[in-house]
C-alpha cells in the first residue's frame, strides 16, 4: 500500500547520511524524493529498519554554501538502498528540491557534500 504524500520525482542527488547513535555516515545516492519521504541508494546494512537518520547535501547548482539537511526515519530496506519517511512533510530544510522550476530536480552527476556536526537530541 503507497503511503507518500505526493508525486515521487526522480533526483540524482549525493547525500551524505547519518544514523542517530552512531559515529559514521554514508555518500550514498538519492534517487528519488516525495513531499513526504525519498529513496537513498546504498548500503542498506548500514541503516536498518525505523533507524533515524540525517541528510545532508549541497543544493544543487551549488549556488549557496549551506547545506540542505532534514531528519526522517528508515521505513523500507531493499537490496539496493533504504526508503525514508521525513519528520517533516516538505522538510524546509530540502526546500531547493521541492521548488516549482524543472531545474530544482538534477537528473545527471550530483552536487557534493560536505559534512556538519550531527544535530542534538531532541
Amino acid at each position: 500500500m503507497e503511503h507518500r504524500c505526493g508525486t515521487r520525482r526522480n533526483v540524482a542527488l549525493t547525500v551524505l547520511v547519518r544514523r542517530r547513535g552512531w559515529t559514521g555516515s554514508v555518500v550514498a545516492q538519492l534517487t528519488d524524493i516525495s513531499i513526504s519521504g525519498a529513496f537513498i541508494a546504498g548500503p542498506p546494512d548500514a541503516f536498518p529498519l525505523h533507524s533515524l537518520v540525517q541528510l545532508e547535501a549541497t543544493p544543487p547548482g551549488g549556488a549557496t554554501t549551506r547545506l540542505m539537511s532534514c531528519k526522517g526515519m528508515v521505513a523500507r530496506v531493499a537490496s539496493n538502498g533504504v526508503g525514508l519517511v521525513f519528520d517533516q512533510v516538505r522538510p524546509a530544510g530540502l526546500a531547493p528540491l521541492f521548488g516549482s522550476a524543472a531545474d530544482a530536480f538534477p537528473v545527471a552527476g550530483g552536487a557534493g557534500v560536505r559534512p556538519s556536526a550531527w544535530p542534538a537530541s531532541r
